[in-house]
């Protein structure tokens, strides 16, 4: 694949992904609490870097992000913290031709990718139809529907993600709700999926966002969970 299908296919995919869902809801938006706009942003912000290459705004935007209790959830010198520094410094010396380069190398390929995205790879074969057919089901009782004309199984990485978000910010969903949808979709999976990351002998970049993916989960499943 030369640089310039490479292009075309980074934005068809961040299209793609960007449309996959078509979303019913009203288009009045309330001010969420603090603790509960940062759980947003998290969320969305590991949705742009899993759908497509990170660009240059993105990466400049995330080192940029100025340091305080709040870009770090108040964890302090956790793991949650350290890796978010880990990645605001990894962002800050990485080059997008070199993002790119790597993301295509393990989330594509020319064949089979090194790294799949799609979280029913890393659970149990066994599972994977019920999932995804549990997945759709939750979807639907959500307001959210499948574009008719995407065949991309709901279960991409990014695309739990920016669901999470949704649940969020937009939907206002009941924690119950929430930890129904994380338990069941992201969790195991996702965690797997950013092990598997974080072993590849060719993760650079991608290691410190599966590190901070991973703690962020981890954070998310103990909050669910007190």
């Amino acid at each position: 694949m030369n640089e310039a299908q490479r292009n075309r296919w980074d934005r068809c995919q961040k299209d793609r992904f960007k449309q996959v869902m078509s979303v019913m809801t009203d288009n009045s938006v309330l001010v969420l609490e603090p603790e509960e706009q940062a759980r947003a942003n998290a969320y969305a912000l590991l949705s742009h870097l899993f759908v497509a290459p990170a660009d240059a705004d993105l990466l400049r935007g995330i080192a940029s992000v100025r340091e305080s209790g709040d870009e770090t959830g108040g964890h302090g010198g956790s793991d949650f913290s350290l890796a978010w520094r880990d990645l605001m410094k990894t962002a800050g010396d990485t080059h997008q031709a070199a993002v790119a380069d790597e993301y295509h190398d393990l989330f594509v390929g020319t064949g089979r990718s090194e790294v799949s995205l799609y979280v029913g790879a890393h659970v149990a074969r066994s599972s994977v139809d019920t999932t995804l057919v549990d997945l759709r089901r939750f979807l639907a009782s959500h307001d959210l529907q499948r574009r008719s004309d995407v065949n991309e199984p709901e279960d991409h990485i990014a695309l739990l993600f920016e669901i999470m978000r949704f649940l969020i910010s937009e939907q206002r969903a009941v924690v119950a709700e929430q930890r129904c949808f994380f338990d069941q979709f992201i969790w195991s999976g996702s965690v797997s999926l950013c092990n598997a990351i974080s072993k590849h002998p060719r993760a650079r970049f991608f290691r410190p966002v599966a590190r901070f993916a991973k703690c962020f989960l981890i954070v998310e499943h103990d909050a669910f969970n007190m």
